[in-house]
């Protein structure tokens, strides 16, 4: 009988200090689930507070590409004269011909590198000493071609006039006809010799003289225009479905630098840029239907669209009416609109906002270009020239931030909640073991 109250105690014993280890673990878990709780309050309170996020670290490689250039001899400068009337009719052989020497290597891309440097016209004379013997590049309108010696000793003296009115001398070294006089615009690369006197028609022009290797085609300045010309547009030829077009001979077309010249004009004024998009269409499905079945309506128009980038570059340019450096192109792919991709252009080098997630664009409609991809699909894009892009504003239902701490409230409440009640049943328990530890031991003294 002794053995089996002994039992029942040790039993008893046992369930008492189980019951306690849970009670403990309940107090433990309740007191981390509020504490995260509280956790989790404080990193949403702190994301809703930052109202902006650090500006991106960007890395520029900067690199000096002079020292590719042919340097000419100071001591040879020093031969060179153009002080007076008398000198500028001069020509220097010796000094004429390092300078010939100098420029048979001349490369135009070192030109291009070295931010195309622009000779000081209107510094004239005066600043002569400081551009001797520098590399310049210069356009300019043909007004006059002589050819100077024969065979291998064969040079060409052109006279050309600048977009703003400066006249230049340039002697091609190559004496070959580089350049038809059909081209009128040219590129001029060559060094600055001196300031020469030399009767032009009837009368003495003085102008700065170059010495170079050939004339390159080029463009005209285009002046800056606001709003696409229609009937300029109205010649633009969709490509049919079914042909396969090098997207970068897009680049060259006349229509496009039409719209890139009115996309860099809007893209830098804000009260332009504000006015284009006010009316502008947005593309949705049914829009871009439209747009295939008939573009020439929509040809030049202002549209609104999105995308995620799907592919973006730069490509370097030569010569063009703009002026520009680069041209930016992009692939985009809006689910919601179709499953083709759509193509942007925008002049310069431009951010389409890749790896930013969506993106909506505002962009003047070019053409129906056609293409295969890379599954052999025979397909058919947009083609928008862009002014701007920003990143869409994610959708959130109204006073998320208050609904998720309203929700982390309720339970950091019921956590109290449940805290209090474990606290409360533990004294419980506690008052009931010692009641049955009364009992018994009055039942031992009864014994």
């Amino acid at each position: 009988m002794t053995l089996d109250r002994e039992e029942k105690r040790r039993l008893m014993e046992r369930k008492l200090a189980e019951a306690k280890h849970k009670e403990k673990r309940k107090l433990i878990v309740s007191a981390v689930g509020i504490a995260l709780c509280f956790a989790i309050i404080f990193v949403v309170q702190d994301r809703v507070g930052k109202s902006a996020e650090a500006p991106e670290k960007t890395w520029t490689q900067e690199t000096d590409y002079g020292y590719l250039l042919q340097k000419i001899d100071p001591e040879i400068l020093k031969l060179i004269d153009d002080s007076s009337s008398a000198a500028c009719n001069v020509i220097e052989s010796e000094a004429f011909e390092s300078f010939k020497n100098a420029a048979k290597p001349l490369v135009g891309s070192w030109l291009y590198y070295l931010g195309e440097p622009e000779f000081p016209f209107e510094g004239g004379l005066e600043r002569s000493n400081e551009a001797r013997g520098k590399p310049f590049r210069m356009r300019g309108k043909i007004l006059d071609r002589r050819e100077i010696g024969a065979g291998a000793e064969k040079e060409i003296w052109w006279i050309l006039e600048t977009a703003e009115g400066y006249k230049f001398r340039f002697v091609d070294i190559s004496g070959s006809d580089s350049i038809e006089l059909s081209e009128n615009f040219s590129l001029a690369d060559g060094y600055f010799f001196k300031y020469y006197e030399e009767t032009f028609g009837e009368e003495s022009l003085l102008t700065p003289l170059f010495v170079g290797r050939g004339l390159k085609p080029s463009f005209a300045p285009a002046l800056p225009i606001t709003e696409p010309s229609p009937d300029f547009l109205i010649d633009v030829r969709d490509h049919p479905i079914g042909t396969d077009n090098n997207p970068t001979k897009l680049d060259r077309d006349p229509y496009l630098w039409h719209l890139l010249n009115v996309a860099r004009t809007v893209g830098h004024d804000e009260e332009l840029h504000a006015k284009a998009i006010e009316d502008s269409i947005v593309l949705d499905e049914e829009t871009l239907k439209a747009l295939v079945q008939n573009p020439a309506i929509f040809r030049g128009r202002m549209f609104e669209l999105g995308g995620m980038v799907r592919e973006a570059s730069k490509n370097q340019l030569g010569e063009n009416p703009l002026r520009e450096k680069n041209i930016s192109s992009a692939w985009i792919r809006n689910d919601l609109v179709g499953t083709n991709l759509t193509h942007l252009k925008a002049p310069g080098v431009f951010d389409f906002g890749e790896s930013k997630g969506p993106i909506i664009y505002h962009g003047y409609f070019l053409m129906l270009w056609a293409y295969v991809d890379t599954e052999g699909n025979r397909l058919r894009t947009p083609v928008f020239v862009v002014i701007d892009a920003a990143t869409q504003e994610k959708i959130t239902p109204p006073f998320a931030g208050q609904i998720i701490i309203m929700f982390l409230a309720i339970a950091i409440v019921i956590g109290i909640l449940l805290f209090l009640l474990i606290k409360r049943d533990k004294k419980a328990s506690d008052l009931a073991l010692a009641k049955v530890a009364e009992r018994r031991a009055a039942r031992r003294n009864d014994s």
